[in-house]
Formats: C-alpha cells, structure tokens, sequence
C-alpha cells in the first residue's frame, strides 16, 4: 500500500494530506501526481483570483452591451421588443456576475485572513528546541487552594487504626 501521506513543502511538518492545507503554515498542498486540468490555477487563492477576473470582465461587457444596444435602438420607430428583452437579460447578467464578484472577494479575504493568521516559519519549533519543556507560563495556571474541601473523615483512619491495633496488643 503507497502512503498518501506528505510534507509540508514551506514548513516541513510531516503526516499532510494531498490536496489540503498544512495544518501547520496553512500552505495549500497540491497533488503532484495528478496532472491540474484546473482552470486559473492550481491552488484555491488562484482559482479565486482567475474567477473575480472573469465575473469583473463580464459584468462590464454585459453592462455595456445593454446600454449599447438602449442606445441604438432607444429613438427607432421600428421598436423590436426583442432587443429590449436582450438588454434587459445583459442587465440581469451583469448584476449576477457583479454578486459572484462581492461574493468572490469576501472568499479571498476569507483565506487571506485566514494565511495570515497561520504560524509563519519564525513561530515554528526548530529542531534544537523541539523537545524542550514549554514555559511555565504556557502550561495551565497555578492551582487556586482557597476554596479547598477539607479532609473527610475517612483519610488517614488506616494510620488510627494500626496504632490502636498495637495498643491492644501491647
């Protein structure tokens, strides 16, 4: 059976899943064994970014196509309602890609945030101090004795009893 298992190309960390993020530096982690048929590129950022390029591009040319076509057909006696409705679709069509575009750049911001957010190769243990204790500091806090339960009645009874076991003997 062929482990599927890979490391992280920018940190290292071992044990990463192909087609996934580092769960370590957050980098994408492609399949290099299968060949991208993946339009705009092969990681998800650029896929994004290749996609609010199309919906930009075409909410513009649908944007303008509609107003070419009222501002060539608007005064003509011969009013086909047709063009009118292919206009109004190139209206409908821009606002789409205008909403995918919204859409689109809130998801990008999403995974900036989120690349940013990652430990960067600084924050990552090297290997000199990978086996060190942690500071204190990073361990739970100090335990708080204020509001401790007393001793119950039965802890210590075993010690009482032994030596009124060895007065009776005596």
């Amino acid at each position: 059976m062929i482990n599927e298992n890979m490391f992280c190309p920018n940190c290292g960390k071992a044990d990463q899943q192909k087609n996934t993020y580092c769960r370590s530096c957050g980098e994408h982690l492609p399949d290099l064994s299968k060949k991208s048929m993946a339009f705009g590129g092969n990681t998800p950022e650029e896929q994004i970014k290749m996609t609010l390029f199309f919906n930009l591009a075409s909410a513009i040319v649908s944007f303008a196509m509609a107003i070419l076509l009222y501002a060539t057909h608007w005064a003509k006696e011969d009013k086909s309602f047709s063009v009118y409705l292919a206009a109004a679709f190139f209206l409908v069509i821009g606002g789409w890609q205008i909403s995918n575009f919204v859409v689109g750049l809130k998801l990008k911001k999403h995974f900036d945030r989120r690349k940013n957010t990652q430990a960067t190769k600084e924050d990552l243990p090297s290997s000199e101090n990978l086996f060190q204790m942690p500071k204190r500091n990073d361990l739970l806090n100090e335990a708080d004795y204020r509001d401790i339960v007393p001793n119950s009645i039965t802890e210590n009874t075993t010690k009482q009893l032994s030596k009124k076991i060895k007065e009776k003997s005596s």
